[in-house]
């Protein structure tokens, strides 16, 4: 039995007595160790300990948990919920931190119509818009969506002004080849400059890459599966770099054997969409505008320039989409 006193916790706790406080709370002078309160009984002024007590028991030594000169966080690292808990307890209000680039997506054409509104005969839902989006954000990029520009030189060339006002990097999905309608080109031209109209992949032959007033236009073709691929093969990891994410950025990978042939044409590289099932990797053969190839693809083949042929049972490497 020890008897309880109610003192401050700025008194003395004396030889036999004992003290409550909260979980957490400082220790008084005097005190050795705490029992829990559930392995105790209250008898008016006195307390029946259920259970031993030893020096020290359930006391957190000052400076048990961050030593001083203890570093709690690196360069580079990634702010969760936890890591921010950490910083708060030692009493950091504001830290430095990147600044996420924003990056605003266009989509462009005629044809375009966005879901909620009625799809006219010859017309398609917007696909890009969102899912440049929804990649740009996976990357750490502050990112959205800012509309459709129709096939009209100067329409074109008033949004995207109007829009590098608001962002740091801007996505102009559709409009990059040489289609009638396809006004892209001679708009970066007329505004900025353009460093890149084309490249020697397939799909996504007809990217475009151009600065306007020190900003980044990036021309993604107009085919989803062709916008994806170029998006992950070019974009990502600059874009998650620019983000402060990850130095050591890698697209993630796996392994496995092809369990059908593809042909490539030599000169290009290819980017062949595939399902992995365990060891196997199946292609996806549908052309660039096969929307629905995308919800069966977990990432791509790259096949080199000079090679013409995959083999089926040949090992390759796939690049998993983030």
């Amino acid at each position: 039995m020890f008897t309880q006193e109610w003192i401050s916790h700025h008194s003395t706790v004396e030889k036999g007595k004992c003290i409550e406080i909260s979980t957490g709370a400082a220790m008084p002078e005097g005190a050795e160790a705490v029992v829990m309160v559930e392995y105790a009984e209250k008898f008016d002024d006195k307390v029946n300990l259920l259970t031993t007590a030893t020096p020290s028991q359930d006391v957190a030594k000052k400076g048990s948990d961050i030593e001083e000169g203890n570093l709690i966080l690196k360069k580079g690292d990634f702010l969760n919920p936890g890591k921010i808990g950490v910083l708060l307890s030692q009493g950091f209000e504001t830290i430095e931190v990147y600044k996420k680039p924003t990056v605003g997506i266009l989509s462009s054409g005629n044809e375009i119509t966005l879901q909620g509104e009625e799809l006219e005969y010859g017309k398609i839902y917007d696909v890009n818009g969102g899912m440049i989006k929804s990649d740009a954000i996976s990357c750490g990029a502050d990112a959205k969506f800012l509309g459709v520009m129709r096939d009209d030189y100067e329409k074109v060339k008033q949004k995207i002004t109007e829009s590098l006002k608001e962002v740091d990097i801007l996505f102009c999905s559709g409009g990059t080849s040489a289609g009638l309608g396809d006004v892209l080109k001679h708009v970066l031209d007329e505004l900025g400059e353009v460093h890149i109209h084309g490249i020697s992949v397939q799909p996504g032959k007809p990217t475009i890459v151009g600065v306007i007033d020190e900003k980044i236009v990036i021309g993604l073709p107009g085919n989803p599966v062709s916008a994806l691929m170029i998006f992950n093969a070019f974009v990502a990891e600059p874009l998650s770099r620019l983000a402060g994410i990850d130095d050591d950025f890698e697209l993630k990978t796996v392994k496995g054997v092809m369990t059908r042939r593809i042909h490539s044409q030599v000169g290009r590289m290819q980017y062949q969409l595939v399902r992995v099932e365990g060891s196997e990797v199946h292609p996806i053969f549908k052309d660039s505008g096969a929307i629905f190839s995308l919800s069966t693809a977990d990432g791509y083949v790259k096949i080199p320039k000079l090679v013409e042929l995959l083999d089926e049972g040949e090992e390759v490497e796939v690049y998993l989409f983030n």
